[in-house]
């Protein structure tokens, strides 16, 4: 082989070797931006979950003070059904009371 020969040769794979390089640092470029991309939408992610699960806490809290209004009012009606209840016994005991009464004068 002639130096011109082993020149062009040299040539030839510095530049074989600079688009090798110049496609691997497309490929880096490209992993990079994917990466980026994906540490994006993992903090999109992260940050939804994040509020989803204050949102969650809050209708607990909501939850748990309907749940306490709702026995409250299961109190203040049971009270009001008890009351009725009583009245409702004590009106028909005196007229059960009085019946008995007219029937026990009656028979004698």
């Amino acid at each position: 082989m002639s130096e011109r020969d082993l020149i062009q040769e040299l040539k030839s794979t510095i530049k074989d070797l600079s688009d090798e390089k110049e496609d691997l640092l497309k490929a880096i470029k490209q992993k990079e931006a994917r990466s980026k991309t994906l540490l994006i939408k993992l903090e999109h992610s992260t940050a939804d979950v994040s509020t989803t699960g204050k949102k969650i806490a809050e209708q607990d809290k909501e939850l748990v003070k309907l749940k306490d209004k709702l026995k409250d009012k299961n109190k203040i009606v049971k009270k009001e059904i008890d009351e009725e209840i009583e009245k409702y016994i004590t009106s028909h005991s005196t007229v059960e009371v009085e019946s008995k009464k007219e029937e026990d004068e009656e028979s004698q």
